[in-house]
């Protein structure tokens, strides 16, 4: 069976994911900031994790390290950590809002699918997943900065579908919908359920290995966006 690092796993869809793979015999590398939940996800699914703070590049590299070094080869990578502080005009927004958001959202899944794609490509075998969001796909007033990372985290995706296919390297943007987790500040039980959005990410990342799902967008039915 496979390996997995997955971050932004303490957590929503990378808690949720975690779980399902660790169920189906995937060696999981669970990442967040939380460790007292870490230590619950590992408790109950029996996954190696690690906490740690995305914003820091190096603390990033040292993720990586750490996966490698407990898994042997890292198979599997799922970038799903994210966040947004909240929504606001652009014109209300500070540099200190854009440099965390950039840190998180867009540079953290920079180096590690820049890390993992040396290893991949190396063993001309391996997946890169990117949770984006469907606020990728358009122009929201109030979310300028939280939508400028995801739109460069959906170009760079494009970019690395390109560079990995020659080295038999799977990459996939995943666009979810709304979703109902701890990421918004009110319930929202007419949105998708984490372990819905993560049967979804499972769903590609057991395709068979002749097919690449490069772009995966889905919705709960509250939502249109066309």
């Amino acid at each position: 069976m496979p390996t997995a690092l997955i971050t932004g796993a303490s957590r929503g869809i990378g808690c949720a994911l975690a779980k399902l793979l660790a169920a189906r015999g995937v060696t999981v590398f669970a990442a967040g900031r939380d460790a007292a939940l870490l230590d619950r996800l590992r408790a109950e699914a029996g996954c190696r994790t690690w906490a740690g703070d995305l914003r820091d590049p190096e603390a990033v590299l040292a993720l990586y390290a750490a996966a490698k070094a407990a898994l042997g080869e890292v198979d599997w990578l799922v970038n799903n950590a994210g966040f947004n502080n909240r929504k606001a005009p652009l014109a209300e927004t500070g540099l200190d809002e854009f440099e965390a958001q950039y840190a998180v959202n867009l540079r953290a899944p920079y180096l590690l699918c820049r890390e993992a794609l040396r290893d991949m490509s190396r063993r001309r075998c391996g997946h890169m997943v990117n949770v984006i969001s469907s606020c990728a796909l358009h122009a929201n007033e109030t979310m300028g900065v939280y939508s400028a990372m995801k739109w460069g985290l959906r170009g760079l995706t494009g970019v690395l579908v390109k560079e990995a296919r020659p080295y038999s390297v799977k990459v996939t943007a995943v666009y979810p919908g709304g979703t109902d987790t701890a990421f918004r500040a009110q319930p929202r039980p007419d949105y998708l359920r984490p372990e819905s959005v993560a049967e979804a990410i499972a769903s590609v990342l057991f395709a068979p290995a002749d097919l690449v799902v490069h772009e995966l967008t889905f919705r709960p039915f509250a939502e249109s966006n066309f």
